[in-house]
């Protein structure tokens, strides 16, 4: 079943060039110019499917620009944060090794001595110390 006025398919719409179109054979009415000589209206076709194509091409390229930056971006964000969670554990790092140094100072020892586990210093003499044993006499 033919449909008056259909054209074979001669390729892709997208792909410009593809089949040659075939000719319009609408009669023309001769007109006549200025100087009496016959003029032809020139029937020009614009094609806008390559425009509409490189439009979308283009739109896609700006979408995946847009992603990759906002993807650099929110990395960089994440990076600067990595950064500053470490320089804050290096400076509890630090902290706690001050607080250990302070800790094992004879300073702080004798102090926590004695106001914390009330603790004195021993008199004078009150410590006395075994004789030391000769090693070369055999013990009985």
């Amino acid at each position: 079943m033919a449909v008056i006025g259909a054209r074979p398919a001669t390729g892709p719409w997208f792909i410009p060039g593809r089949g040659r179109p075939r000719p319009r054979t609408r009669p023309q009415s001769a007109r006549r110019g200025r100087h009496g000589v016959a003029r032809r209206r020139i029937a020009t076709r614009v094609d806008v499917r390559p425009l509409l194509v490189t439009i979308l091409v283009a739109a896609g390229l700006a979408l995946f620009y847009l992603s990759q930056i906002t993807h650099v971006a929110a990395t960089g964000y994440e990076i600067d944060a990595l950064r500053n969670a470490l320089a804050e554990s290096r400076a509890a790092q630090q902290q706690l090794i001050w607080d250990i140094s302070e800790a094992r100072s004879p300073a702080e020892i004798t102090r926590r001595a004695r106001i914390e586990l009330e603790l004195v210093p021993l008199v004078p003499g009150s410590v006395t110390y075994a004789p030391a044993t000769d090693a070369a006499s055999p013990a009985d």
